[in-house]
């Protein structure tokens, strides 16, 4: 699939076609719905990638995990929401609970990494009460160091779980909040409804900060990232902080 992958990408660079791409590297599924706006915005200039660490198989309790059954449910519910937001959907097969950094999960993201070739990549903040988010990151960052990429690097924020965050990017995701709710109404097993308010919420509060309706917000990585020559350049209603 990576080779098939690669193919395509030389292929529309070749005839002119190709879109830089930016990646979204998420621990679980859902963890791209609170983010998913800006991926919509982005995806009016970009190609937009989804990296899932883990398939979400304990997201119902240990039985679901046993059985297999939560990882199927999500696992579809994930490619429904990643159709509805326009990203293209990839799978790193760590297990949620128990995910790991290790030397061979960075290795086999770094070649998914160079393959995509991201202008950006966006991952969780660093700091955070979920090791599937820490560790997710961690392999991120190592990845690309395998990989000899300099994407731009961005974090985001899981509200009630991360810590320390300080956003400086707000984008406005007005245009977008319907298409936004119907992403996260995909994860029909993540009480759904609870969901949209919580990140509709969330999205108002940020607003407030910079005069906008609703905006979801990130967090470069310093050293990564020139204000001025930046994918939120390329598009508008985005502000800095």
């Amino acid at each position: 699939m990576k080779t098939l992958i690669g193919v395509v990408c030389a292929l529309m660079a070749l005839t002119g076609l190709a879109k830089e791409s930016v990646v979204f590297v998420c621990a679980h599924p859902d963890d791209f719905g609170g983010i998913s706006g800006t991926g919509m915005r982005l995806a009016e200039k970009f190609d937009v990638h989804v990296i899932d660490y883990t398939h979400g198989e304990r997201g119902l309790g240990e039985e679901g995990y046993r059985d297999g059954s939560v990882r199927k449910m999500r696992t579809v519910e994930e490619e429904n929401a990643c159709k509805v937001a326009g990203a293209t959907l990839h799978w790193m097969e760590e297990i949620d609970g128990e995910a790991a950094a290790g030397m061979d999960t960075c290795r086999k993201l770094a070649e998914l990494l160079k393959t995509l070739n991201p202008r950006a990549v966006i991952a969780h903040w660093p700091i955070d009460t979920h090791m599937d988010h820490v560790m997710s990151t961690a392999a991120t960052l190592k990845a690309i160091q395998l990989a000899g990429l300099k994407p731009e690097i961005y974090f985001q924020e899981q509200h009630h779980q991360s810590r320390c965050y300080r956003p400086v990017f707000y984008v406005d995701i007005s245009s977008v909040k319907a298409r936004k709710d119907e992403v996260i109404r995909c994860y029909k097993c993540q009480w759904p409804e609870a969901m949209v308010e919580r990140k509709t919420a969330d999205a108002k509060a940020y607003a407030v900060e910079v005069g906008m309706a609703l905006a979801e917000t990130l967090a470069p990585m310093a050293g990564t990232v020139s204000l001025g020559r930046c994918i939120f350049n390329e598009i508008d209603n985005v502000k800095v902080r």
